[in-house]
């Protein structure tokens, strides 16, 4: 199990890579898989370019095994309100809670509450990203 504790909380900065000045989604999960011993991409992903989002997924979802049912350790993509299009993710911790960095801070959220805005549950294939 990833040991998240000290995450939780951390400010969410929009396009933020850092621990210790911010994060934003995608940022949190390449932590999570960092400390979990995988390197994922930078990916240039910007919360209000989601027509860049869409690209990124479009482009990689080869490298990315879906899931029917989330597994611990899993992408948790989802929509925000407003927008039809997939542009936020989290991280399933387990008994339907999840982590994701959304304004003001990194935080564990329930599934439930974001009910028909989760897209899908992901996993990177095996062997696509190296190992750090």
């Amino acid at each position: 199990m990833v040991n998240i504790n000290d995450l939780v909380g951390v400010a969410y900065v929009n396009e933020g890579r850092s621990v210790t000045q911010g994060l934003d989604c995608w940022g949190l999960v390449r932590e999570y898989y960092r400390r979990d011993g995988l390197t994922l991409p930078k990916f240039p992903i910007n919360a209000t370019h989601t027509d860049e989002v869409m690209d990124e997924i479009e482009k990689n979802q080869v490298n990315w095994e879906k899931l029917e049912e989330p597994e611990i350790g899993c992408v948790v993509l989802l929509r925000l309100i407003g927008n039809p299009l997939p542009s936020h993710c989290g991280v399933y911790l387990g008994y339907g809670e999840f982590i994701h960095a959304i304004a003001p801070y990194v935080q564990i959220d329930r599934l439930s509450r974001w009910g028909p805005r989760v897209v899908g549950y992901y996993k990177p294939k095996e062997g696509v990203y190296p190992h750090v």
